[in-house]
């Protein structure tokens, strides 16, 4: 599925589209500053070579190619900071982004009073206040040493210091090696595509269009599946593990993804549900929280109670962690979701699901039934449908498969839900129990279809007639996974272990659905 995230304009040269300039007429005359033209002869670039005190700004500008930009006809304000810049732990791209386009913004923006408190959009697309303080102004709470300063391209404003970047989620992961593990992985499903309608054409070159500003689609799976972290508008809580806590994880969760010697891949297969597995709980949306004091609910839907006593234990409220542009970062060693929390969920096959059962068509005649919303149990029946399975002879006793899917290499309470008795068609068999045996079948780690039974008929174990009555049938645990195939090949045989002459018990089987329930230890 394709997802174009925020446009990045990675451009080859920051020129924009002549289009840009006659939306500003020559930006009104050379810009008016409180009602009063003004004009000039220089460009940005050259004004701000004049300043002694942009030394540093400039030297980097220069560096980077900047000071062909400001240089030309197209309209900026530059927001120029005093003194050296502070870019020795940063890299080219990293300086570019995070310094020289967090200093440049397109259109003017004049220090005006009636005008300012307001949102300025970066080059690198952040979003600072603007805003008046006291007698003066400020960028993102760095005060402005002189405002107003006129160019023929633009108007450039002197700030007493560098503005900080402020980092939103997704940036923060690059902020550190520590978070290397987990940076390199979500970043790794990025994929760029040219936009060439909104880029801006240059020559062709031996036989290839070229471009003078180019404009790059960039999408991403994973923030389409689990929250876009690079949005500036939405707000989000995220558990960011270091790579201690990336690495513990990963052996902790690798072997519920064993697969069978017979599939494909199935190194490739462990290794990227693995992963998915360890950040799919990691980001909570703050659209969708209640309280995030006593719960927090991941965009994966899952929820954690107490998540201060739990999965947030070294921190003590949301006061803590790391501030950031969409929400705030919790950094922490160790990952402490308990597996039934999170990766190894609770399986649930509705009975009536069409692909999802089969009946023993000798034995057996089935019927998908869905309750009326008059009926007392319409609202604590899933998905207000059930099965029902009846014999086909009165010397037959029904059996029904069901498909299970997904299941991990580890352990299951196997349950089936039952309706009470009178919701049978059939009233010859009256409001009695059914005596029931079960047994799944499943893939074992030599790859043979191993069977182990549930219940047999000596186990006496009966279902109640009078209530929706839900049944462990026992615990399973199986050695490989089947997460992501196609044909389910974990099968669960329910039957009645009735025959005729049993006149005590009910031989119709009404199932709402069967539940695979992560073992606890």
């Amino acid at each position: 599925m394709k997802y174009i995230n925020n446009i990045k304009r990675i451009a080859l040269s920051l020129v924009l589209p002549m289009a840009l300039v006659s939306c500003t007429e020559v930006w009104n005359g050379h810009y008016d500053v409180d009602n009063q033209k003004q004009s000039s002869d220089k460009t940005l670039w050259e004004e701000i070579e004049s300043h002694p005190e942009l030394q540093g700004f400039a030297e980097c500008l220069k560096q980077y190619g900047y000071d062909k930009v400001l240089d030309g006809d197209q309209i900026y304000t530059v927001f120029a900071p005093q003194g050296a810049l502070d870019v020795s732990k940063l890299s080219s791209e990293k300086v570019k982004v995070e310094v020289l386009e967090n200093h440049i913004a397109r259109f003017a923006h004049s220090a005006n009073k009636a005008t300012v408190n307001k949102s300025v959009m970066m080059l690198n697309e952040k979003l600072v206040d603007f805003t008046v303080a006291g007698e003066g102004y400020t960028l993102g709470n760095i005060a402005l040493a002189e405002t107003n300063i006129v160019a023929k391209n633009g108007v450039l404003h002197i700030l007493t210091g560098q503005v900080p970047f402020f980092y939103n989620i997704w940036e923060y992961m690059t902020t550190d090696s520590v978070y290397s593990n987990i940076c390199e992985y979500m970043y790794s499903f990025d994929e760029y595509e040219l936009d060439e309608e909104a880029s801006v054409k240059g020559p062709i070159v031996d036989g290839l269009q070229t471009y003078v500003d180019s404009v790059l689609e960039t999408s991403n799976m994973l923030r389409l599946m689990l929250g876009d972290l690079n949005d500036e508008d939405s707000t989000y809580t995220m558990i960011l593990p270091t790579n201690k806590a990336w690495d513990s994880a990963y052996q902790r969760i690798a072997p519920y993804y064993v697969y069978s010697g017979k599939t494909a891949d199935r190194d490739s297969l462990q290794d990227y549900y693995t992963k998915l597995g360890i950040v799919s709980d990691l980001i909570f949306s703050h659209t969708v929280q209640k309280s995030m004091t006593d719960s927090l609910i991941s965009t994966s839907l899952n929820v954690f109670h107490n998540p201060f006593d739990y999965i947030l234990s070294d921190y003590n409220s949301m006061e803590d962690g790391v501030v950031c542009s969409n929400g705030k970062v919790f950094v922490v060693d160790e990952l402490r979701h308990a597996p039934w929390d999170s990766w190894h969920a609770r399986l649930q096959v509705e009975a009536e699901r069409i692909n999802g059962h089969k009946v023993n068509e000798t034995t057996s005649i089935e019927y998908s039934r869905t309750m009326k919303n008059t009926d007392s149990l319409y609202y604590k029946v899933s998905k207000a449908s059930y099965l029902e399975v009846v014999p086909k002879k009165s010397n037959t006793a029904p059996s029904v498969d069901f498909y299970v899917w997904n299941t991990l290499a580890a352990s299951y309470d196997v349950k089936v839900v039952f309706l009470p008795q009178h919701l049978a068609t059939d009233k010859s068999y009256g409001i009695n129990p059914v005596h029931l045996a079960a047994e799944i079948s499943f893939i074992n780690d030599k790859d043979k279809t191993q069977k182990v039974k549930l219940v047999e008929a000596k186990d006496s174990v009966f279902v109640d007639p009078t209530r929706i009555d839900t049944v462990t049938l026992g615990t399973v645990t199986f050695p490989v996974t089947t997460y992501g195939e196609e044909t389910a090949s974990t099968i669960l045989n329910v039957k009645s272990a009735s025959n005729s002459k049993d006149k005590v018990n009910s031989r119709v089987l009404l199932i709402d659905c069967v539940i695979l329930e992560p073992t606890k230890e």
